[in-house]
């Protein structure tokens, strides 16, 4: 068996893998198996080229440089002219509708959204349940500040959770809020959102403060998902 044979196979193999699992990751087929090949094939075809160049440098000193006058040769000269602008065009995205190109191609394969909670912890020093309330906002909330209250069966607040942070900089978080509540059940938990004078506000009923996770029930437009766990 030879080795130039062995080479040169395992390195044309490699491409074709490198090829194939390039496409469809150019389509938006990025699934971690697909990733994962087109990285080990692409460290495996490093090590062979890297091989076959010095094993054949005399051959690509040849390519480069003229052996009798030992000028630069036209092609080495177009070959890196084509390999910088190339570069240059690409770390400064002037490529990246090139490189985005294959997005049409990903069967209208959506993007995983990004949900962003920012943590609060109120009421510590005070007694009562400790509860976990996560909250994630709707579309029509989406920039709004959010008061948290507990309210008796008649609407009348018995103590504040969370106040809206009026002096917040940029777009309100959804909320993941750890505090405290003394009142006893059946109460109403009061949602408030905030924005620019205006408020909308959702109440939910809490029928008993027994251990365990309560889901609060979904309002188009204000809330996306909400969860109250009671420690």
């Amino acid at each position: 068996m030879k080795n130039k044979n062995l080479i040169s196979l395992t390195v044309a193999l490699a491409f074709v893998l490198l090829a194939l699992t390039g496409i469809l990751l150019f389509v938006k087929q990025k699934a971690h198996f697909i990733e994962m090949t087109h990285t080990i094939f692409g460290l495996l075809f490093i090590g062979f080229a890297i091989f076959h160049i010095l094993n054949n440098w005399d051959s690509i000193k040849a390519y480069s440089k003229d052996r009798k006058s030992g000028s630069i040769k036209k092609e080495l000269v177009v070959a890196s002219l084509i390999t910088g602008i190339i570069l240059v065009l690409s770390v400064t995205e002037v490529l990246e509708p090139v490189a985005e190109f294959g997005r049409i191609f990903a069967s209208g394969a959506k993007r995983p959204q990004t949900v962003n909670f920012a943590e609060k912890k109120t009421l510590d020093s005070t007694k009562g349940h400790a509860v976990v309330l996560l909250l994630q906002k709707g579309k029509e909330v989406s920039m709004a500040g959010v008061t948290v209250e507990v309210a008796d069966t008649t609407g009348k607040v018995l103590e504040t959770l969370l106040a809206a942070d009026k002096e917040m900089k940029g777009p309100p978080a959804n909320l993941l809020l750890q505090t405290k509540i003394a009142s006893a059940a059946p109460f109403d938990l009061i949602i408030t959102f905030t924005h620019e004078g205006k408020s909308n506000k959702v109440s939910r009923r809490v029928q008993s403060m027994n251990a365990g996770v309560l889901g609060l029930e979904k309002e188009d437009g204000l809330i996306e998902r909400a969860y109250l766990e009671i420690q």
